[in-house]
């Protein structure tokens, strides 16, 4: 019973988390990255696990930030174009200039994923809450 409870419980509370996630990470010039959030719930021995996360490398550098580094110009193209709607003409030299920025100062941690966390401590908790409440009530024979 506990199993089933808390598996139920995981299951909701991580696909909440993975909607909130989505919809607060950046969507870029694809939306790749917030398409790539998934999460799964584990029942081990030990308990039952929840893992929310992303395949996408860019998911970590707009979590974590990253050190001055020069990227890709030519990779900031379609995120010029799309994000700050700049013609495909002036594009490769807006990029540039963004390239070089980032080169002098990185790119700060936005925090998505714990942010996300934070302000979902409310909601999760209650979600837990209502498994043991349920729990509580199979145990004592009043619940299905």
């Amino acid at each position: 019973m506990a199993q089933a409870e808390l598996t139920a419980a995981m299951t909701e509370a991580t696909l909440l988390y993975e909607r909130e996630v989505k919809d607060a990470m950046p969507r870029g010039a694809t939306g790749l990255t917030a398409g790539s959030v998934t999460s799964d719930v584990y029942s081990t021995p030990a308990g039952v696990l929840g893992v929310t996360g992303s395949t996408q490398p860019a998911a970590l550098f707009v979590e974590l930030g990253t050190k001055p580094h020069m990227p890709p110009v030519a990779a900031l193209v379609p995120w010029v174009r799309e994000v700050l709607g700049v013609d495909a003409k002036r594009a490769p030299g807006v990029a540039f200039l963004i390239a070089r920025k980032i080169a002098v100062k990185g790119t700060p941690a936005q925090r998505i994923f714990a942010k996300t966390l934070d302000r979902l401590q409310g909601p999760i908790g209650r979600i837990f809450e209502a498994a043991a409440d349920r729990l509580t009530a199979r145990m004592a024979g009043g619940g299905a």
